[in-house]
């Protein structure tokens, strides 16, 4: 095939839904009991692992069986905090053990209300054993979501737990901050060990690094004898995740972007861009945020750090529903939310404006910010720039056709 993604070419022609997932159901009686059944298997099953089918590691699955071959998805991600860019995290050399993975997980979701695997999961042929579980129906897929907004809390009561991924430095943080405490109240367990793991690079290179994380997990695991580890590292933790649970006899929780969640972080830990989606948990101030995220990261560029802000500002405007997920194009332009937004960009503008004009890929930043505000009103400056962007392009088009 050609340079085409495979991830690309397998859903190209599949009819297109504004919401991936749609709507947080209002009756939640057959989720939650879904929920509480898998809070049992973890409890009851030492080498457990939990494992979520999302649509580019099905469509790298699939990719797989049909022998097709190329790059998993196209690798044209710009650091920009208006840009969303989802990554799989590995290519097509780690299929096979991918494939591997999800026929021996203990409970795989195959998040089948989710586009696009609503229409692409009846072409996989997975060979699992009937001893093995998964959820029943696509009305229980997605059920981290659930599993973290009524389970997370009480499982994790008396517990050694490890949390592993790129936001860890950022949660440890943001957990010394008694402001953090008291807005995340509602799902911190009171009595649980915690053991924090921030992989090599952190959490980027995982096709250089996959097996020399392993390791470094694997000592991590025995040194701190930790129950119940919840990994946070895109497709990577999919393989992780099986294979240390059955070699360690230790449960491992494909947690995805649930740590984004933990930390209100609309960027990932490595890399400075928005996110595909952002599990919805709970709210934490601007500023509050911004401070830990100087702490945690103190390498980033003024480049970097602006289009993380930039990420953080317009998570304000995004769609929001507790215990659930909406993609990063789905906005709410609601009048508290733009409140909320402006008062966020006026703490933005106090405490960054004196990075705005440094190099060029700062300005590319705040050109592409600038155009974001104006085009949605928000800013006067936003409004003023894409007003002179416009006129520009007027008179160039005008001088062109004189």
């Amino acid at each position: 095939m050609s340079q085409i993604s495979v991830h690309h070419r397998l859903i190209k022609d599949l009819p297109f839904e504004k919401s991936p997932l749609g709507r947080k159901p209002k009756d939640l009686t057959r989720r939650r009991r879904e929920a509480r059944r898998l809070s049992e298997l973890m409890a009851c099953t030492p080498n457990f692992s939990f494992v979520r089918l999302g649509d580019m590691q099905l469509t790298m699955l699939l990719g797989h069986q049909l022998g097709l071959k190329g790059p998993v998805e196209e690798t044209h991600e710009t650091v920009s905090g208006v840009s969303a860019h989802g990554n799989v995290g590995l290519s097509m050399v780690y299929a096979e053990r991918m494939w591997e993975s999800f026929e021996r997980a203990t409970y795989v979701d195959y998040c089948d209300r989710m586009w696009p695997n609503t229409h692409l999961l009846p072409r996989l042929h997975l060979s699992r054993s009937n001893v093995l579980h998964r959820n029943p129906d696509p009305e229980t897929s997605y059920i981290f979501l659930t599993w973290m907004e009524h389970e997370f809390r009480e499982y994790c009561e008396d517990r050694c737990i490890g949390m592993v991924g790129a936001e860890v430095r950022l949660l440890e943080q943001l957990l010394k901050d008694p402001e953090y405490r008291s807005a995340s109240r509602g799902i911190w367990p009171s009595s649980a060990t915690w053991h924090f793991f921030q992989p090599r690079d952190d959490g980027s290179n995982l096709d250089d690094n996959l097996d020399a994380t392993a390791e470094d997990l694997r000592h991590w695991i025995r040194a701190t004898g930790v129950d119940t580890v919840f990994v946070s590292l895109g497709g990577a933790a999919k393989i992780l995740c099986v294979e240390l649970a059955s070699e360690l006899g230790v449960r491992m929780f494909d947690f995805g972007a649930l740590l984004r969640g933990l930390t209100y972080s609309r960027s990932p830990g490595n890399r400075s861009c928005r996110g595909s989606h952002l599990p919805f948990l709970f709210k934490l101030p601007f500023e509050l945020w911004c401070t830990a995220l100087e702490i945690a990261y103190p390498q980033l560029s003024d480049q970097q750090l602006l289009a993380k802000l930039h990420a953080q500002l317009i998570l304000e405007l995004q769609m929001k529903e507790l215990g659930w997920t909406h993609a990063s194009w789905e906005f709410d332009f609601s009048a508290a939310n733009i409140r909320n937004f402006r008062d966020a960009h006026r703490r933005y503008r106090s405490r960054y404006s004196s990075k705005f004009h440094g190099s060029t890929g700062v300005q590319q930043e705040r050109a592409r910010f600038l155009e974001f505000c104006g085009q949605h009103s928000l800013t006067v400056e936003g409004r003023l720039f894409r007003g002179i962007a416009l006129t520009k392009k007027r008179l160039s088009n005008a001088l062109i056709n004189w």
